[in-house]
């Protein structure tokens, strides 16, 4: 089993990120890379695994959002 890194890896257990992953990947196409879509997904899964009780660890730095 691959161990994550990051900012949400304890949260990759208990919300599966694919569904996340290729909405963004969608997203961002559509937009032509625009980071406030980026920082939206990201902040749509940080909420997403908060509520169901993951610690997520500073993710706004890394990202640039």
């Amino acid at each position: 089993k691959k161990s994550f890194q990051g900012p949400f890896r304890a949260c990759h257990d208990i919300v599966k990120p694919h569904d996340f992953y290729r909405n963004c990947l969608s997203d961002l196409c559509l937009s032509d890379g625009a980071r406030s879509i980026l920082c939206q997904v990201l902040e749509t899964y940080a909420a997403t695994c908060q509520k169901r009780g993951a610690v997520v660890h500073d993710w706004r730095t890394p990202s640039g959002c």
